[in-house]
This record gives C-alpha cells, structure tokens and sequence, in this order.
C-alpha cells in the first residue's frame, strides 16, 4: 500500500507544474502526502477495524474517511469531496472522479480472491463515487494490485484489464504530447495502469505515469499501488517515504502492514524481484521516533534476508522480461508480428548462451584447452565465426543484417537440427529501417543481454513454461483464434493421462501446433530418456512448426521429429511408403477447416478413407480417420479434440460415425463445457480410441457429460486441474452415474441411430412433479396475499391522504 502514498508524494509537486519527462529528482523537501495518502491509510483503517465477513465495512469507510480526513483540511479535497467530508450526513453524489481509485490500493492487498477484491472496492467507493465509471476505476484498481500480488504476470494483469475494463491499444509515447489534466476514473485509471505495464521495476512505474503530465499525484499513487504489489518497493525509497508521515499516518500505515505484509523490491542484475516480509515480522512503537527507526530496520532486513543469486529468477521474471522485448518494438512492429521477433530473440540467445556454458565446462575439464572446449562435439550445437549473440551485441550500424547473417549462419551450420527454424519467420524485416533503426535493435539486444538464459539460469522447465505462456498471450496479441496455437494445459493432461503414454512408446501429433501435446506426453513420462527419438509431430504453418521445434528443445526434449506440412494433403510420416503407426496418437485440429483436399482424400493412397471421405466443407472426419490410420494396430491409443458437431452430424459425417462405432475402437466421449478453450465459443469433445481395449470395455463406449465440469472465470471458463481429476475419474470408474455418465453398448448407439450425443443417453434425475391439486392451492394461497397487501396499501393512502376514499 506504500506504493500508492509514495506515488502520491512524488507527483505532489507535479501537479500543477507537469513535467514531461522520466529524467526528475524523485524525492525532494518539496514532496508532500496530498488528499491521496490521506485517503489511502483512512480506508486502510477502515479494512483494519472491520468485521471479519466486512459486514460493517461502508460504514466504517464512512467514519475513517471523516475522522481521519477532517485533521487534514488542506490536503487538497476536490469540491464534492470537501462538502461529503464535512457533512453530517454524508451521502453518495455520483461522482465518477479519480479519487475512488487512487484511495483503494488497500482493498487490493487485503482481499484473498479477486472477486473478495471487487466486493471490498464497491464497499468502499459506493459510498462517495457511486457513478458505474466511478466503481469501475476504482474496482480495475483494486484487481490489478490483488493479481499482481498473488503472482499473476505483467501480460495476464495486462490481459484481464483489456478484456474486463480497459482497452490497454495505447502507448505512454503516443499520448504523453497531447494527454492533460482529467479528473475522471475513465481518463486517468487506463493511464495509470499503462504506466505499470510499460515498467521495468517500481521506480520506473512512478516516473511513466508522472511523464505523461495530468494529474501527477494521482496517476502516480495508482500506479504505484500496483507497482509494490508486482514488484516491491525499493527499501531505500522506502525509508526515505516514510519520513513524510506524520504520527497518525505512520500508525496507521504500519498497523495495516503489520496485518498484511508489505513487498521489498530487491534486485537481481537488472530484474526486480518481489520480496514479501515474513508474516512474523511486526514493528512495534507507539512514538513516531520508534515506529520509524522499527520500519528502517525492518526495510532492510527484509531485503538482505531474501536469498536470490544474481543468475536465477523465477519463470515470473522471464515472463516480465520478454514482455518488455515487446514493449521495445511496440510502435513500428504490429503486436500480432511481436512472436516473429522475439520468439527467434529467444532461441538465438538461449543456444548462445547454452554454448558458453558447455565451453567453460570443457575447458574446465580439459585444464584449459581451448581446441578441446571449441570441438563441434563438445556442444549441442555449432556456431560459426561471427555468429554468436556477443558478436551481434558488438555491431552498432546495420544491426538488423548481423542479426540476420548469425541466424543464417547457425542455421547452415546445424542443417540436421535447426534447419528453418529461424528462417521460417519470413515475416520478420529485421533490415527494413524505416519499420526497426538500428538504435531500436540494439535497444532489443541490449535488454535481453540483461538477462542470461543458459541451461543453469533457467531450468528446461522454467524456460519452456515460461516460453509457452509468452506463446499464449502472442495468439491473444494478435486477435486470432489461438485453437490455431495454443489447447488450454489441462485439456492436453486430460488427453494424455487417457493415454498413459510409457517410456519407449512412440508419440505422434499430426497437428502440433507450438508443440504442447508433446511437451505434456514428455513430461507425464517424466522426461525419461526412453522417449529420446519417439517424439513425432507434424505442423502446416511454417513459423508455428519452428516455434514448436524451440519449444520443445525449451523444454530440454531435443532429440524429436517435427515437420513442416499439410498432414492431410501430404503426410510426412512414412515406412515403406505407408503411413508410419505409433503408439500414441493425440491433436487438436483445426475445427471445421474447410478446402482441405477432399477431392485428393476421396481416392487416398494410404487408405485413410476406409470409411468415406467428408465434404471439403469441414475436414473433421478426415482428421480423425488419419490419426485412426496412424494407430499401431496392436498397441496404438488416441486422443483427439473434436467440435461436438462430430457426434451427431448426418449425411457422410452420419456414415462414418456409424463404422468408427461398429469399428469398436471408441473407447470413451467425453463431452467440455462451452468456452473452455481460448479465443472461441465453440462446444468441444474429446474421442477417445484403442486398438487394445480390456476386456470388459469390449462392446461399450463410456459417454461422460462434462458440459457442467468446469471453473468459471469473468472472463473465460476454464477447466482446472480438480476438474481434470473429476472427469478422469468418471472415465476410470466406469460405471454409470446419473447426469454425468453412462456406459452404452454398440447396441445401444445403433438403436440411437448411431448418434454419440452424450446427454441422449446419460439418465437425468427424475423431476419432481407437483400435484395439480397443490399447484392450484399454491395459487389460492398467493393470490390471497395478494389481495391482503393491496388492501392494506390502500389504506395506508387514504391515511395519508394521497387517494380519497
């Protein structure tokens, strides 16, 4: 909370004399708390003395702001707000002005969930700004500082803000010049946030939102309330804050602290990195004299005691660090092309730096020799003369063609493992200067030259997750359907925990997109060695099969198989001029793809049509037969999301439904909630399949409705990891349970005209029925009510003498 009165303290001075500019002295004698500190602790106090359930909470936000406000006449109240401190019988007054955010961080730092975090805002802003925009700001506020102190990353805050509240389509640079002073949530809240998501640590926070000029103070206490939650605050920056407190501000401040313990921003090389203070750490003192020195020292042990070498941060860090590469090309690159730059960024300086590290562990164990330590065999892989990232950081004119001559070259040199993969952003101008300068470039390499990305900085697992996020958030940057990159994780665990693959089985995903499937197949077997070399995966679009090739090595799987191409007009998986069979099979294809080839599929040379072919209206069915024929005949499994349109679609779609069920090879459907998977509304199943199925699953298809399993979100449904376990379960079980699932036999499906339907077949609960005896007396008994309460109105208007008699 802090953060928010420092915010304030620096932009006092800015408020009438706006600066411009980030480059000012932060703290100076001129600074002073405004109405926004004021404010801030008075609600602060008002959360404190509250009950546990926050029954009391508008009414004790009432007292606090008056009996804390009143000592304080000269703060700078606006007009509204002076008269509702000073009345006797303060009421709401429709304001929508930017004091309902910039006094709320305290609701933020006390809520255990965002929606505790939205109930806490409305409690204590409706009482003053009642106005829908002023309870918006406000709740916006409130929210951005709750994700970022429970761990949420700079882009999914950004995220939730963009879809919930804001648009975030706007850059500090392209505002600062015309922005001016505003009073309202609408036009200071989206502002101030954006100074949070286009900072580097908590500092940097403070200085955008006061460089774009406005309402300094007010801007800056916003940001900077959700600045310490993300980062912490600075402990130097701290101490030198709190001088500007008087007893009771500071009594406050630290008794609000104590129950809910501030962030420390501690550094690690250039990234910041969130230290919260142990719970059991209290300052004590009832005199200003004490209660300071007590905070000093806890600012500073705080961040000592916080054990962090130089080289490891968390995945958080990652996150925030490679969003900021965005942040640098933000402006002349589009942000759907963000994932053409920094995504080959990435990749180039991990192998750089991968290769220093295996170069130092040779010449260590060879006692210094340097031909020994240079040998091709020594790394994974070969980077010529010329090519490493330290020799691109070097070059200051024309740095767009070194970035391109070093991917070329390690390219070139490695032909059998990284063929393409940098090549195939082909929409990537990095020598076109009228979009990227030199100095643009070199402020990109720069920044992730902070940064050292080796395999003993990040673990394959940080790294690849960290990577896998950035690759989410490019799909929801670019507003496409991210089906098209990205299956919600806990979908893909659903799929491969049906598939147990095991060490030694080969995995195959005819779709892989970015190549999560795979990942997630990899890791349920625990990245044994026995899947080295079993890892298959085949990919149409050019640059999302290179960003599913660095993922997986991101990850640490290196030794598989991706390819470029349309699986459906030219698989590449082949043995002996069939198609190649695997163990586990699992997509997610691209739903309803129409123009896919049915005219080439109709007459298909590997026999991928042994039940028809569909329309070249949707390609569904053409998926599915494919991944059938790609089963081992013996061993093979398979896992495939599908629209649930494949369940009960007639004509052709209805003809080869009807074989895959006398094919007995359908082992389970499991039917998903709407709006599960990201980007799209769509109604999705999964189909399970076994060429191996036990014994007492012979002759039986298990149907599991999971349309009501999931978890909902504001903004999107998702299925969690307990949701995964309830459908898993049912599957496992495998009997019958009323509403949820039921095991049908081939007969039964053929007497369903061979509809897969979940919930044609599932037993409901029998619905109680009302006698129409009861229905009628019911209606007796309420129409007399009625009657009762009209009469009784009537005569409480002649009463008064609003109706005559």
């Amino acid at each position: 909370m802090i953060g928010a009165i420092i915010g304030d303290i620096v932009g006092s001075r800015f408020e009438w004399n706006n600066i411009k500019s980030k480059d000012f002295e932060f703290l100076t004698y001129k600074c002073f708390p405004t109405d926004d500190s004021v404010m801030t602790l008075a609600l602060a106090q008002a959360l404190l003395v509250s009950k546990p359930d926050y029954s009391d909470l508008s009414k004790n936000a009432v007292e606090c702001m008056q009996s804390v406000g009143r000592n304080y006449p000269d703060c700078g109240y606006g007009g509204g707000f002076r008269k509702w401190m000073f009345s006797d019988n303060p009421k709401p007054y429709n304001s929508y002005g930017n004091g309902a955010a910039m006094r709320v961080s305290a609701a933020g730092f006390a809520a255990n969930s965002i929606e505790e975090a939205k109930e806490l805002s409305k409690k204590i802003t409706e009482v003053t700004h009642d106005h829908p925009e002023g309870i918006k700001g406000a709740e916006a506020t409130a929210v951005a500082i709750y994700m970022a102190k429970t761990g949420s990353s700079l882009l999914e805050i950004r995220d939730y803000i963009d879809k919930n509240y804001y648009p975030m389509n706007f850059t500090l640079d392209g505002i600062r010049t015309t922005y001016k002073f505003n009073e309202t949530c609408q036009d200071t809240v989206p502002q101030a946030l954006m100074a949070f998501f286009e900072s580097t640590d908590f500092e940097d926070a403070i200085r955008n939102a006061i460089s774009i000029g406005g309402d300094s103070d007010t801007l800056a206490a916003i940001c900077g309330g959700v600045a310490e939650a993300y980062y912490g605050v600075p402990s130097e920056i701290r101490k030198h804050a709190l001088t500007f407190l008087d007893k009771q501000l500071l009594r406050i401040l630290i008794a609000f602290e104590n129950k809910y313990p501030p962030v420390m921003e501690k550094k690690v090389g250039d990234i910041s990195v969130p230290v919260e203070r142990k719970f059991e750490r209290k300052v004590k003192g009832s005199e200003r004299e004490t209660m300071m020195q007590e905070a000093f020292q806890a600012a500073d042990d705080d961040t000592e005691a916080a054990e962090l070498t130089k080289e490891e941060t968390t995945s958080r860090q990652l996150f925030n660090h490679l969003f900021e590469a965005c942040n640098i090309l933000r402006g002349p690159i589009n942000q759907d092309e963000f994932k053409s730059y920094v995504t080959p960024v990435l990749f180039f300086k991990r192998i750089s730096d991968v290769y220093d590290e295996e170069y130092e562990e040779a010449l260590e164990f060879s006692g210094g020799d340097i031909e020994y330590a240079e040998a091709e065999e020594m790394h994974s892989f070969v980077i010529p003369d010329g090519c490493h990232w330290n020799d691109v950081r070097m070059v200051s004119q024309d740095v767009g063609k070194a970035i391109i001559k070093a991917m070329t070259g390690i390219e070139k040199a490695n032909p059998d493992t990284l063929s393409g993969v940098f090549s195939s952003f082909d929409d990537a101008t990095w020598t076109d200067k009228n979009k990227l300068t030199d100095e643009r470039l070199k402020n990109l390499i720069e920044h992730m030259s902070l940064i050292k990305v080796g395999n003993r900085n990040y673990s394959a697992d940080v790294m690849g997750d960290s990577y896998e996020f950035l690759i989410k958030k490019f799909a929801d940057m670019s507003k496409k359907n991210a089906g098209e990159f990205y299956t919600p994780r806990t979908i893909v665990k659903l799929m491969v925990e049906l598939l147990d693959p095991k060490p030694g089985e080969t995995v195959y995903d005819p779709a892989c997109g970015t190549g999560g499937m795979l990942i997630e197949a990899i890791h349920h077997m625990n990245n044994d060695r026995l899947a080295y070399g079993r890892i298959f995966g085949q990919e149409n679009n050019l640059s999302t099969s290179a960003i599913a090739r660095m993922n997986l090595y991101l990850h640490g799987a290196k030794d598989v198989q991706v390819k470029q191409g349309d699986t459906l007009r030219n698989p590449l998986f082949l043995e002996k001029g069939k198609l190649k069979t695997f163990d586990c099979v699992l997509a997610n294809p691209p739903f309803g793809m129409e123009k896919w080839g049915a005219g080439q599929f109709e007459s298909d040379q590997f026999g991928r049509n042994m039940w028809g072919c569909p329309s070249d209206s949707s390609a569904d069915f053409a998926w599915l037969q494919h991944m059938i024929k790609s089963m081992d005949p013996k061993t093979g499994r398979c896992a495939v999301v599908l629209p649930q349109g494949v369940l009960f679609h007639s004509g052709k779609e209805g003809n080869i439904r009807e074989q895959l069920v006398r094919s007995d090879k359908l082992e389970a459907v499991i039917t998903l909630a709407s709006g599960v998977f990201y980007s799209t509304g769509v109604s999705a199943c999964i189909l399970f399949l076994n060429n191996k199925k036990e014994h007492k699953h012979k002759g039986r298809i298990c149907l599991i409705d999971g349309s009501e399993v999931y978890t909902p979100q504001r903004a999107q449904n998702i299925i969690s990891p307990d949701n995964v376990k309830t459908l898993y379960k049912l599957y496992t079980d495998y009997v019958d349970v009323i509403e949820k699932c039921k095991i049908v036999t081939i007969d039964d499906v053929e007497k369903g005209g061979f509809e897969l339907s979940v919930k044609k077949y599932i037993e409901q609960k029998a619905k109680e029925v009302i006698p129409h005896e009861k229905v009628l007396q019911m209606y007796y008994e309420a129409l007399t009510k009625v009657r009762k309460s009209e009469e009784k109105m009537r005569e409480l208007l002649i009463e008064g003498g609003y109706v005559n008699e």
